[in-house]
């Protein structure tokens, strides 16, 4: 499924949340961006995703299925890439 999403599918959700089901209690991460890329393989072009996640638990860079009430669940492989005011900056790259 992955391989069809393109950025339209994740644009309207900015600034809702995903939970990653690891351990006992979810871990919500919010939709910050959506960004294109440019092109790439895939239909519509690469895309970045940015999620803001709570300052613990650093989740380190693995693939985690992201839950969402819209789009289901998504095996997405994140990677944590700084800190803000709010907590932890997660990314997604799609090419």
């Amino acid at each position: 499924m992955l391989d069809i999403l393109t950025i339209a599918h994740f644009q309207p959700h900015a600034g809702e949340a995903f939970f990653i089901d690891s351990g006992d209690i979810p871990v919500p991460l919010m939709l910050k961006t959506v960004k294109p890329l440019g092109t790439a393989l895939r239909e519509g072009g690469g895309f970045a995703l940015t999620f803001n996640g709570p300052a613990a638990p650093l989740l380190p860079q693995s693939i985690y299925p992201l839950r969402h009430a819209m789009l289901g669940t998504l095996d997405l492989f994140i990677v944590p890439v700084g800190k803000d005011k709010d907590g932890i900056l997660y990314e997604a790259i799609f090419t």
